[in-house]
């Protein structure tokens, strides 16, 4: 018992005796760490150094620098502690390592064409006494791959799903994987990292699964990689998706009015994935009509009729899926047709202002009456004509009709006193006008009632014209008076130089042989000296 009791002593005091030894040999290398990563303030030989990162391919530069200098040589050395300078030195044969600075307080060194065997701890050495170390790392980062998608390499119809796996390779350290639909992230599974053989890199796997859509078709998924070594985007991938679904269909008709006797058509238009190619046309409650055919996507009529008025249904059908769609067919009077197209290329007579309210107008159609219309006040007044058309024109008879009151037209002092009976009626008497095209004419009528056929509007083209008519006819009859007054001056003038001239009496008759005047007078008729020359003179 005492034996075993002695073995166990000796068995744990020689465990203690290794612990402590280990322990101590912990220390002493901790304590070289410290001493080599920290700078003392109070000693200006220690050397200093910085730690670097760069990826594959690049260029690491490193620096060692001291405060002071007792003509002691700077030294680096790799991460196998053979030496790559010895001041301005070189000292191991590789073109990669270049000297860029070398002086007694500091020694700079790049290495270019970074490798992977690059990485690892660099130091830099004073031969003082003691010598003095200070330790550099270099991380030599693994620049990841392109990323690859997989999974997907058929069309997928609406409602199923797609997994998709995306692939980065030779990253170091591992890469993150990022899901985008578009430009809107998503979610996929968390990243799997595997490590390369005989390779410091690492394989990144990230999976994703969707529940597609009809909106998902053609859009873009894409993968892109994370890493400190590239900048954002720089390695991204990008896959279309190709979504089958059934189409959504639509009815275009050739014209918004259809007219009685014209050719015309309705088109199908469906839009599904593929596209769809076989159509079929119907009509509700009905057969086809006869002059309709169809051609495909068109259903064509050759000439419309009232009859071709119905419920048409179109459908399309892809090999995925049909889907159909109804048109109603309402064909139009050619004489409607044509009052429509009046009616929408007339100006609109509510964009100019009027003073006063204008004459009510009323129009009587067998036994009803429209009402007169009225305007509302403003600061100018424009006259304004007014239009009447009707679908059904009833012949003209000499019939007397009543026609509504005529506005008063202000006059001038000068046209009254000239015609007291002339009455100035620029609005009494309708203007038929023919339709404009609605390039020239914009506007339409701001409202067109319409009671038994007949159709009201106002045209605004002939407020300029009656707006100026009182001095136009002024003008034109003054001008008239006046050319009338000078050619009267003129044949009076002529008259009077042709016709003037001296008279003689029946008692002056003979006088014309006398030498003088006394002997005409004696020899006169009747002759009495004491009688006084009679003389008459026409003008």
């Amino acid at each position: 018992m005492s034996g075993m009791r002695a073995r166990q002593s000796m068995t744990f005091s020689a465990f203690q005796r290794a612990a402590l030894r280990a322990l101590a040999a912990l220390t002493m290398l901790l304590a070289t760490s410290v001493r080599s990563n920290f700078v003392f303030d109070d000693d200006p030989f220690q050397p200093v150094t910085q730690d670097e990162t760069v990826a594959v391919g690049g260029v690491v530069t490193l620096t060692c620098s001291v405060k002071e200098n007792d003509n002691s040589s700077l030294q680096w050395s790799n991460t196998a502690q053979q030496t790559l300078y010895f001041g301005e030195k070189r000292a191991l044969r590789d073109n990669r390592i270049q000297l860029v600075k070398s002086t007694g307080t500091e020694l700079i060194i790049s290495i270019s064409d970074v490798q992977l065997s690059d990485d690892g701890e660099y130091t830099c050495s004073i031969f003082t006494m003691p010598v003095r170390t200070a330790r550099a790392t270099v991380t030599v980062l693994g620049v990841p791959g392109k990323p690859v998608i997989t999974g997907f390499d058929d069309p997928v119809e609406e409602g199923g799903k797609v997994s998709l796996t995306c692939t980065s390779s030779g990253s170091k350290p591992p890469a993150k994987l990022h899901w985008y639909r578009d430009q809107e992230e998503i979610q996929g599974r968390p990243d799997v990292v595997e490590s390369n053989t005989d390779e410091p890199t690492y394989t990144v796997t990230s999976e994703l699964t969707l529940t597609v859509t009809r909106d998902d078709n053609n859009a873009l998924i894409a993968c892109a990689v994370d890493h400190p070594s590239i900048a954002n985007g720089d390695k991204r991938t990008e896959q279309p998706l190709s979504v089958l679904f059934s189409p959504s269909v639509s009815i275009q008709p050739e014209s918004d009015l259809p007219r009685e006797g014209e050719k015309f058509f309705l088109q199908c238009v469906g839009n599904g994935n593929p596209e769809p190619t076989a159509f079929v046309w119907r009509r509700k409650d009905a057969e086809l009509p006869p002059l309709a055919k169809v051609d495909g996507a068109f259903l064509r009529f050759e000439s419309l009729n009232k009859s071709d008025n119905g419920v048409y249904e179109c459908e399309a059908d892809n090999g995925i899926g049909m889907g159909d769609i109804t048109h109603t067919l309402l064909v139009q009077d050619q004489e409607d047709s044509d009052l429509f197209i009046l009616t929408s290329s007339l100006p609109s007579s509510s964009a100019f202002p009027t003073d006063s309210p204008e004459p009510s107008v009323s129009t009587s159609t067998e036994d009803e009456t429209i009402p007169p219309f009225s305007s509302s006040s403003s600061s100018t007044t424009f006259p304004t004509s007014t239009l009447t058309i009707s679908s059904t024109l009833p012949p003209f008879t000499s019939a007397p009709s009543t026609l509504p009151p005529s506005p008063e037209v202000p006059t001038t002092p000068l046209s009254n006193a000239l015609f007291p009976d002339l009455t100035l009626l620029p609005s009494s008497v309708p203007t038929r006008t023919p339709p404009s095209s609605p390039s020239s004419s914009p506007a339409t009528p701001s409202s067109v009632p319409r009671l038994n056929g007949v159709h009201t509007f106002t045209d605004p083209t002939a407020m300029s014209t009656s707006s100026g008519v009182d001095h136009a006819v002024i003008g034109g009859v003054v001008a008239v008076i006046v050319f009338i007054m000078l050619c009267l001056l003129i044949v009076l003038g002529r008259y009077l130089i042709r016709h003037k001239g001296t008279y003689l009496t029946h008692e002056a008759k003979g006088s014309d042989d006398a030498p003088d005047a006394d002997t005409a007078i004696i020899n006169a008729e009747g002759g009495h000296s004491g009688v006084d020359d009679k003389k008459e003179y026409f003008i």
